[in-house]
């Protein structure tokens, strides 16, 4: 079962493109909205010299923290994908897919509840209720899926599927049984960076640079463990250690976004599949490839999201299942290995 595929281009090039591209996305991005903001005011705000307040208070105050915010955690969701789908050796590893994000907006809605109906106020409570939730789930769903040292597709997508569905029904159940306190979660459910503001930023940063920085560290190992367990044991490393540190930190960083935006799917399946083709497997090279891409993969689908049905929004978690649920489909029809 192959799962990493050669590079067919050059990775160095395609990152500089992705980085580049990034950068004219964060303009368009901030320019284009129910109020249109020309290019050249944009780029006199970022440069601070712009006389326009209106604009430089819709940039700063509105657009900016979103903008910035979408791209990394559109980075952190597809590093957690590729992650996944190397140290698992399964291509449709995702932390949607296999329950993990229903986990974390499951905590999420717990701890509202409490802070909404008994007053419970805790520091990072939202994203301690959250992490704990999310690593509940993600034990439940690679127990059910595990068979022996391996976790087959079919097996691992339908632990997934069941551990979500009994998290969503009870995350329900909740938003029914507190609906008074809860009406605002319905929409963040569905996946929404509407609220993020410039303090979020701080947070979701830490957690994706210790992402970057595990992939950097533990590459050698991460490339072994990605060849099989007996290639790790022979070659003196501990392969179940290795997978427990990986997962962990990304089911954190993953209960991070979720806290912060709600479920948004499909990233960590997309844009992982399309990055390996680019770079190869090189875990540097994927991971600063997730980075790029998947910032502005899921930076485009928040400009849809608020763009295209204007004044409405729509919940960008719905723009992306639009996008990745096909996708989803022709990987598995086609039975494909990255």
């Amino acid at each position: 079962m192959k799962i990493l595929k050669t590079g067919k281009v050059s990775p160095f090039f395609s990152l500089i493109f992705g980085l580049i591209f990034i950068l004219f996305s964060i303009i368009l991005f901030t320019s284009l909205g129910t109020v249109k903001i020309p290019f050249k005011d944009v780029v006199l705000s970022f440069f601070n010299v712009s006389s326009n307040s209106l604009y430089n208070k819709i940039i700063f105050n509105l657009r900016l923290p979103r903008i910035l915010g979408t791209i990394i955690i559109g980075a952190i969701l597809a590093i957690a994908g590729n992650d996944f789908q190397m140290i698992i050796k399964n291509p449709l590893a995702d932390p949607f897919i296999i329950g993990i994000s229903s986990g974390a907006s499951f905590g999420a809605i717990i701890y509202t509840a409490l802070k909404s109906v008994y007053g419970i106020d805790l520091p990072f409570g939202i994203e301690f209720f959250s992490f704990i939730s999310a690593l509940t789930a993600t034990i439940i769903t690679f127990s059910l899926a595990r068979e022996g040292k391996k976790f087959p597709v079919i097996s691992l997508i339908l632990s997934g599927v069941i551990v979500g569905f009994v998290f969503n029904s009870i995350s329900t159940l909740f938003t029914v049984l507190f609906w008074q306190n809860l009406l605002h979660i319905n929409f963040w459910l569905m996946g929404s960076t509407g609220n993020i503001v410039w303090s979020d930023l701080t947070i979701l940063i830490v957690f994706l640079l210790l992402q970057i920085a595990i992939n950097f560290i533990l590459k050698k190992h991460i490339e072994v463990v990605a060849m099989g367990d007996d290639i790790s044991i022979f070659s003196g490393i501990n392969p179940e250690k290795i997978k427990l540190i990986v997962l962990g930190i990304n089911v954190l960083a993953v209960s991070i976004v979720v806290s912060k935006a709600g479920i948004i799917g499909f990233v960590g399946l997309i844009i992982p599949h399309l990055v390996r083709k680019i770079t190869g497997p090189d875990i540097h090279y994927s991971t600063i490839g997730a980075l790029i891409y998947g910032g502005i993969f899921l930076g485009f689908a928040d400009l849809f999201s608020r763009y295209l049905f204007r004044p409405t929004e729509l919940p960008i978690g719905i723009t992306t299942s639009l996008i990745g649920a096909p996708i989803f489909i022709i990987i598995m029809k086609r039975g494909k290995k990255i």
